[in-house]
C-alpha cells in the first residue's frame, strides 16, 4: 500500500514517541498522536482537492488542470506522478492556459517524466509568454539570454526578463541580477531591495 511521504514520516515519529501520559487524572494525546491526526486530515483534504481538480479539468476548466498537475508533480493528495502531471499541464496548455504551458515547459526542460528537450521547452515558454503568463515570459527570456534550446539573443532575453521583473516577478529580477543584466534605474529592483531589507 502506497502512503503519502508526509504520513509515512509522521508514522515513523509516532513509532518512536513516548506513550501518552496521564495528567490530572486524564490521558493527554502525545505530540506525535496530534501530528498524525493532523497529517491524516491534511492528506484527506489534499486528496479531495486533487479529485475535485481532476473532475473540473475533465470539464475543460484549464485552471483546474494546472491545479491537478501541481498535485501530481508535488505528490500532494496521493502518489507523485510526473506522467499524470504532464498530461494535466498539456491539457491546460492546449486550452490556452499560460500557466499550464509554463509548467509543462519546466518539466520538459528538466526532463521530469520524459526526456529533457530544451528546444521544446523554449517553444512552450514562448507560447506561455504569448498567453501573457509572466512566469513563462521569465523562462523564455532566460532561455533567449543563455541560448538554451535555440539561438542566443542577449538583448531580447534581457528585455523580456526586464518586463517580467517590472511585473513584480521576483525570480526574473533575481535572474537579471545574477546575469548582471539588470537596469539600475528599474523601479522593480528598488521594490525588491525594499522587500529584502525588511
Amino acid at each position: 500500500m502506497i502512503r503519502s511521504p508526509l504520513i509515512a514520516t509522521v508514522l515513523a515519529c509516532c513509532a518512536i514517541a513516548l506513550p501518552a501520559s496521564a495528567q490530572s487524572g486524564r490521558v493527554e494525546r502525545s505530540q506525535a498522536e496530534i501530528a498524525l491526526e493532523n497529517a491524516k486530515e491534511t492528506f484527506a483534504e489534499q486528496r479531495a482537492a486533487r479529485q475535485e481538480a481532476n473532475s473540473a479539468c475533465a470539464a475543460r476548466d484549464y485552471d483546474a488542470c494546472v491545479t491537478a498537475g501541481d498535485s501530481y508533480r508535488k505528490g500532494t493528495g496521493g502518489v507523485q506522478d510526473y506522467g499524470l502531471a504532464i498530461k494535466s499541464y498539456d491539457r491546460a496548455c492546449k486550452g490556452d492556459n499560460g500557466k499550464g504551458c509554463a509548467s509543462l515547459a519546466y518539466l520538459t526542460l528538466l526532463g521530469r517524466g520524459m526526456d529533457a528537450d530544451p528546444a521544446k521547452a523554449r517553444r512552450l515558454y514562448k507560447q506561455s509568454c504569448d498567453l501573457d503568463e509572466v512566469s513563462g515570459c521569465a523562462g523564455y527570456g532566460n532561455m533567449l539570454f543563455s541560448g538554451t534550446g535555440g539561438r542566443k539573443n542577449v538583448p531580447e532575453g534581457t528585455r523580456i526578463l526586464q518586463q517580467s521583473c517590472d511585473r513584480d516577478y521576483q525570480w526574473a529580477c533575481e535572474r537579471l541580477d545574477e546575469l548582471g543584466a539588470y537596469d539600475p534605474d528599474s523601479v522593480a529592483f528598488e521594490r525588491l531591495k525594499d522587500i529584502r531589507g525588511n
